[in-house]
């Protein structure tokens, strides 16, 4: 756009609100039309072209076929459409196994740590009937790094794991100890011989959420819906109260 008079040659102050005006307005100039407004200076008439030219100017007149010409090119030119992203990997899927270093963050996740290969597959069946990804630890520390950057909806870990007593073993202790902004979303589930199904109370007094006796391993599905049901009577609206305050 000019930036000074074509009638006295003095220079035009646009503001930069007066500037945008003007190009606004070239911008909606029908073909073949000018813009006309007085120089500030001398009140004569200015009349720019849409190129922003003073109309009838030997440059406005040289510029205006080329102009036109780049304008007639970049429409004849296909701009081809953005490449759609890749399909997900799903192999995980297709395996149906257990998912150790590729867990997928949008699905559940469980942690199995139990000693006994039978008796773990059993339980990682069914809670994966149950819609959860399972996650089997190498060991103990793996466990715990594990449970610091990832996010589980249940643990399942057996009392004789670590061959001592259960309130000596290092990971239960850990789940003892663990803040209850992340404890509060992990149903921690402990089997064993020892224990006394669906008591409550044995529960409470070992900081866990459920306890299930090695027999009652294969009624674990029936036991979870009920563990399930009383675990949202109980939290959700606690919960509920705690965001409602600010608190996660």
């Amino acid at each position: 756009m000019i930036s000074e008079c074509p009638n006295c040659n003095q220079n035009l102050h646009f503001s930069d609100a007066n500037r945008e005006r003007v190009l606004i307005a070239l911008g909606k100039l029908p073909q073949g039309q000018t813009l006309k407004f007085k120089c500030p200076m001398c009140r004569d008439v200015i009349e720019l072209n849409p190129d922003g030219l003073p109309a009838n100017s030997e440059l406005s007149a040289n510029i205006a076929p080329a102009v036109k010409a780049v304008q007639k090119f970049a429409n004849t030119i296909a701009v081809p459409p953005p490449a759609p992203p890749e399909a997900p990997d799903i192999s995980w899927l297709v395996s149906g196994g257990e998912i150790d270093s590729d867990l997928v963050d949008n699905i559940m996740t469980a942690m199995v740590i139990v000693p006994d290969e039978s008796m773990r597959n059993k339980i990682s069946e069914i809670i994966r009937k149950e819609s959860y990804q399972i996650y089997v630890p190498k060991s103990i520390d793996e466990a715990i790094e594990s449970i610091r950057f990832k996010d589980y909806a249940i643990i399942v870990y057996h009392s004789r794991y670590e061959e001592r007593s259960l309130n000596s073993q290092d990971f239960h202790k850990f789940m003892q100890q663990m803040s209850m902004s992340k404890r509060r979303y992990i149903l921690y589930i402990l089997v064993g011989p020892e224990f006394h199904t669906l008591y409550d109370l044995e529960a409470l007094a070992n900081s866990a959420n459920l306890v299930v006796n090695d027999s009652e391993v294969p009624f674990l599905s029936t036991i979870l819906t009920k563990l399930k049901s009383d675990y949202q009577k109980l939290f959700r609206p606690y919960c509920t109260t705690l965001k409602e305050h600010g608190k996660n």
